[in-house]
């Protein structure tokens, strides 16, 4: 089995798999503080919840944009299965090609997402990823990575601005029933919630004619990726899990 691990900036997500069946998920808060004996205490605990005997976990991977965590979550894996985590980075041997001019720059979870969309669609594709920024990543037909877009998710966004705005507050993130809001709290569900749709569907657009694509599968990742899909244009397909099972494609590819 494999231990797969996607830690992000607000949450960590661990996904065990046999083969290519994700069996087993859970989702946590990346406290950045984290020492490797208290990983080791928690995932212990999710593995009898999960009824996993540790044993069969045989190898790990690790994808992290949270380098001051990494190191505790890669000594958590050695302790606990007596196993080294591969570490997902642009300089492992990959199933795509990552053709941008700084390609130690991409994040790790941008590769595992590109890789899982390209196997499973084919090119050329388009990964929108929600979280705490939205990613674009994208995937021409030959396979080759060619590049990005980030900029603010809609829950950091909405922080930032409540933080600096002293009479706004924050607010859920969820489609109104009127773009005009007739109170402040309903324009700012109106901006947060379509203003990121549109965001998308800008992007989305722009990227499809500098790239000169014919007919991109667009998909869309992330923990807030189901409010928004309906509401797209170009958005067609969800994939939840994406970066988890790209992280098992890349293990499976490296362990060849």
């Amino acid at each position: 089995m494999l231990l797969a691990l996607d830690i992000g900036n607000t949450n960590t997500v661990a996904g065990i798999f046999d083969g290519k069946n994700l069996l087993h998920q859970n989702r946590s808060v990346t406290d950045r503080d984290s020492k490797a004996e208290e990983l080791a205490d928690s995932f212990e605990n999710w593995l009898k919840e999960s009824k996993v005997k540790k044993e069969k976990i045989k190898s790990a991977i690790i994808c992290s944009v949270v380098p001051p965590v990494s190191g505790a979550f890669k000594q958590m894996v050695q302790s606990l299965f007596n196993i080294d985590a591969l570490i997902l980075s642009s300089e492992l041997p990959l199933p795509i090609k990552i053709d941008i001019d700084s390609p130690e720059q991409v994040g790790a979870d941008r590769i595992a997402n590109a890789v899982a969309a390209f196997s499973k669609y084919g090119g050329e594709c388009i990964v929108v990823d929600f979280g705490t920024a939205t990613n674009f990543d994208i995937v021409n037909k030959n396979g080759d990575y060619i590049g990005g877009v980030l900029l603010p998710g809609p829950e950091t966004s909405m922080a930032e601005l409540a933080r600096k705005a002293a009479q706004l507050h924050l607010v859920d993130i969820e489609p109104p029933e009127n773009v005009i809001g007739r109170t402040t709290t309903e324009a700012l569900m109106s901006g947060l919630f379509f203003g990121t749709v549109g965001q998308v569907d800008y992007m989305v657009e722009r990227i499809i004619d500098e790239a000169k694509f014919n007919k991109p599968t667009v998909i869309a990742t992330g923990g807030l990726a189901e409010k928004f899909v309906s509401f797209s244009k170009f958005i067609q397909s969800t994939e939840p899990d994406l970066t988890l099972a790209g992280l098992q494609i890349i293990s499976e590819y490296n362990s060849r």
